[in-house]
């Protein structure tokens, strides 16, 4: 009999404990590759103080707006452009108006010691640098912006056959990490993670070369019919004085406005 009501009991928490999981599902939410670490700490915070789990797709921006647009359940689209999260809300798969929550700055980084503290944009055409690393332009926001300033520096057609595409930004610093590139092009917040702080040497790409970096986020339609309460209460959680302190400490600089 007490193994018959142990049973039960164990049955019983069981089907509790799947009721919770079910009535308290993760967020889904769609990261771009370059604000992967600081959403790792945004998450961490995010869960402790609201006790919602969050579960993140990291990808580029063009491939996450293209699966959001072909119907992915995704909660929320955190971007590396505001011009992916405008094609969502503008094909009427995005809700309201984007939250502009940073702005991204490119640089150009080295894992090779004899390129330490040189001068990385003087030496794209040099010969001793035989590749150099590019996220896709097609759908990785700073690719694109990548290409514009190596077009407005008048030195795309001529380091061309240099360059190595990278399916996202993690791709294209990789390729420098493991030394299949010389020089790369990547967001400034990727070298901030723990894992790369302090390994190599970076510059900042000129900023008059490429446009302001303006990076997005929306909450999506799928989002706002299956969970708006728990979406909209991440969405206002990234306006917090403490997810904006986490963006400064990973290399983003904030809007003036919201």
């Amino acid at each position: 009999m007490r193994i018959l009501c142990r049973l039960f009991l164990f049955f019983l928490l069981a089907c509790s404990s799947q009721d919770v999981k079910k009535s308290n599902p993760a967020l889904k939410i769609a990261v771009s590759a370059n604000m992967q670490f600081a959403m790792i700490e945004i998450a961490d915070l995010f869960e402790k103080k609201e006790g919602i789990k969050i579960d993140m797709m990291i990808g580029a921006s063009g491939k996450l707006t293209n699966q959001i647009l072909n119907g992915a359940p995704f909660h929320l689209f955190v971007s590396a452009d505001t011009l992916f999260t405008q094609k969502i809300i503008d094909e009427g798969k995005g809700v309201a108006n984007q939250y502009i929550y940073a702005i991204g700055s490119l640089v150009l980084w080295t894992n090779s010691p004899r390129l330490k503290d040189k001068n990385l944009f003087n030496l794209l055409n040099d010969k001793g640098v035989t590749k150099i690393s590019l996220p896709n332009p097609l759908t990785a926001p700073y690719g694109f912006q990548a290409k514009l300033a190596l077009e407005n520096a008048g030195l795309w057609k001529q380091i061309s056959p240099k360059i190595v595409i990278g399916e996202s930004i993690a791709q294209a610093t990789q390729y420098v990490f493991s030394g299949i590139c010389e020089v790369g092009f990547t967001s400034k917040s990727v070298l901030y993670a723990p894992e790369l702080k302090g390994i190599g040497s970076w510059q900042d790409v000129p900023g008059h070369l490429y446009e302001p970096i303006y990076q997005g986020l929306i909450i999506t339609k799928w989002g706002e019919e299956n969970d708006k309460k728990r979406t909209k209460s991440f969405e206002t959680f990234m306006k917090s004085v403490e997810v904006k302190k986490i963006l400064l400490n990973n290399g983003y600089q904030l809007p003036e406005k919201e």
